[in-house]
């Protein structure tokens, strides 16, 4: 027996978007992000 599907709104963001979206897309998506992150400057600590 197959267990029941979760409502959206109790997924994860990641569940939610492997439910909403096509496979390609989250590939694609997954690799944007990456891309942007490595791009994103790295902080050296907080300041007041």
């Amino acid at each position: 027996m197959a267990k029941p599907q979760k409502h959206p709104s109790k997924m994860t963001t990641d569940e939610a978007i492997k439910h909403l979206f096509h496979p390609e897309v989250v590939k694609g998506m997954k690799q944007h992000v990456e891309e942007l992150d490595r791009k994103k400057p790295k902080k050296k600590g907080a300041t007041k």
